[in-house]
Parts: C-alpha cells; structure tokens; sequence
C-alpha cells in the first residue's frame, strides 16, 4: 500500500528552522584582556578562539559571539563592549575573527594586576538577561585583579577561563543555571592554564572547552 507524504510547506520548514537555531543558539562572549602583557600570547589566543569557534559549529551549536576587552581601570583605561554593527554579539565567525585581530595591546598595571572582575561585570550586562545559553570564555595573563565584583544577579551557563594560577585562586563567584532552570549552587568556573596555549593545542583541550558549552543546549524544546 502507498503511503502518502506530502511535503511540508515551505513557510512551517521554515518555522522550525528558526526556532531549532533559537534553541541551538549559545550566546558567547570572549573577554580578553588588551593590555600590553598579552603582546607574546596573544597570536596563541586568536587560533584558541578560531578551533573554538569551528568545534562549537561541527556540533551544530549556532554561536553568537561577542568580545569584551579587559584594561586597567585603576589607571583610566575603560574596559571595551566591542559592538559587531548595532550588536553586541554576531553570528559572523568570520567579522568576530576579524576584529578580535585588530586588537589593540596597550597599557596595564605596573603590578601585573587588571580590571578582571569589571569586564566581567560589563560582558554579563550585553546578554539579554540570564539564560542557560549564555556563557563567557576568559583569557589574561593578569596575576590578580584591581577591583572585585559578585556575578550572581545574572545566572550564565557556563564559564572557562585561561588565567595564571594566581588567578584562579582568586574567588568568582557566579550564579551557573542548571537545566531546569535552577541554580547550581556548586559549580565554578573551568579553570586552565593560559601558557598552556603557548604549545599546539591537543584534540583533547578542545574538548574540554566545548563539550561543556556544547552541553548547554540540551533538554531545550524545539517543539513548534
């Protein structure tokens, strides 16, 4: 017996392919920091942020990134919301890869200490509210911070930082959603080491940054 299949209309496909990249959408900032320590590093960060990028869209993920650039406050260098057009974050792998290239290295503190905790502050506030979906992914060579901030008013996904060791001694206190909807009161950052992006980043290292993030999106409906 012949089944009957008719096609689905064009205007639902379309429906459901909006809202699949809706809920397969993972809102990531990259902070960075943007002073003048970072000159010998900072080649090594650009092609950590370009396998990140290819890793999260091999798994279907749909990233929507943006960039916020630490500088020193303590000594009047404000902290940089990098805008893509009239946004804060854009689905353009390749404008993101682009400006985060043009990047200017300058200043910092004398005592090897930057405004962490303030670009933080300032990256959680581009993302439209909290969400699961939302996640940051940090790099700095800073062995501390000028300034402390809480993060828990705006609950995140997820957050990864290369840092020194200093750093992530240091007490970040975020507020990270767990699938449904509640707060995990036991999660922390992902802690690595940022000189570990000074050699050929393993298969493995790369795993480890993205299944996580990759993570994020499950148990999301995409019902229509």
């Amino acid at each position: 017996m012949e089944r009957y299949n008719p096609e689905i209309p064009a205007e639902l496909q379309k429906i459901v392919k909006e809202e699949q990249e809706k809920a397969f959408t993972l809102y990531l900032d990259f902070i960075i920091d943007g002073t003048a320590s970072m000159y010998t590093i900072y080649p090594a960060v650009y092609f950590a942020a370009v396998h990140f990028v290819e890793a999260l869209q091999k798994y279907e993920v749909f990233p929507r990134l943006g960039m916020t650039v630490i500088r020193d406050e303590k000594h009047g260098e404000a902290t940089e919301c990098i805008r893509f057009d009239d946004s804060f974050f854009t689905e353009d792998s390749v404008q993101f890869l682009k400006k985060m290239r043009s990047i200017p290295l300058y200043g910092g503190g004398e005592d090897g200490r930057e405004s962490v905790h303030t670009a933080i502050k300032k990256s959680l506030g581009k993302f439209n509210g909290s969400g699961r979906n939302h996640a940051i992914l940090l790099f700095s060579d800073a062995y501390g911070s000028n300034d402390h901030e809480t993060f828990l008013s705006t609950p995140v996904g997820q957050a990864v930082f290369f840092v020194t060791e200093q750093m992530s001694e240091e007490d970040f206190r975020f507020a990270f959603i767990n699938a449904d909807g509640s707060i995990d009161e036991e999660a922390s950052p992902m802690f690595l080491k940022i000189d570990q992006l000074l050699k050929p980043l393993s298969s493995v290292t790369i795993e480890n940054v993205v299944k996580p993030l990759k993570d994020l999106m499950k148990g999301v409906s995409i019902g229509v």
